[in-house]
């Protein structure tokens, strides 16, 4: 089963270096009523360092998490080119954080799928830990009608085991979607969420 690692991530960054930011932050950094006294965010599954390039120009404080090192690396050349903005960067699997600090926004783009599976639920918890009242989960999840289902060391969801992880929370959008693409060709099945956490 292929996934975009067999390709290298080295690989995946340089493809899509040139796209524009997701759509689905974007969205996010329009709604209503974040949380401006808190203007920490963090971007899990950073990546090529896009979407986190963008919150920093758009004035938040950022921390951005990836395992990779070579996401590691182009998330240093950013740091080094935006000296006065305040990023801080983690290398770290999601399977072995322990915290996360206290955000209003968090942002895992096509990432938290790549958590193994028994991991999942206590890095879901962290998440809904770290964000204040009032703060946005922006994040997508993989469904069980994804090519790559079949691999033992990612987390895919029914509809219905979404809809689960959303309780207690203000779901802002909720987009159940799948289509064929990608660097590595694959059918893909992805939940789009933006969730805000109620205020106490």
């Amino acid at each position: 089963m292929k996934t975009n690692t067999d390709t290298g991530w080295e690989a995946f960054y340089q493809a899509n270096q040139t796209r524009t930011a997701s759509p689905l932050l974007r969205r996010a950094l329009g709604a209503e009523c974040l949380p401006m006294g808190n203007r920490c965010a963090i971007d899990l599954g950073c990546g090529g360092g896009i979407e986190t390039a963008m919150l920093l120009h758009a004035g938040w404080r950022v921390v951005a998490i990836d395992k990779e090192l070579d996401a590691i690396k182009r998330v240093n050349m950013l740091k080094a080119s935006l000296p006065h903005t305040a990023l801080t960067i983690i290398m770290s699997r999601f399977e072995t954080l322990d915290s996360l600090p206290t955000s209003a926004l968090i942002h895992a783009g096509l990432s938290l799928p790549f958590c193994e599976s028994n991991h999942f639920s206590t890095l879901w918890t962290l998440i809904q830990s770290a964000l204040e009242p009032g703060g946005l989960f922006v994040g997508h999840l993989f469904g069980t009608r994804h090519d790559w289902a079949g691999n033992q060391a990612m987390t895919f969801h029914t509809k219905e085991e979404v809809e689960a992880l959303c309780d207690g929370v203000e779901i802002e959008l909720f987009r159940d979607s799948e289509g064929d693409g990608g660097l590595v060709p694959h059918h893909w099945h992805r939940f789009d969420l933006i969730l805000r956490k109620p205020m106490v």
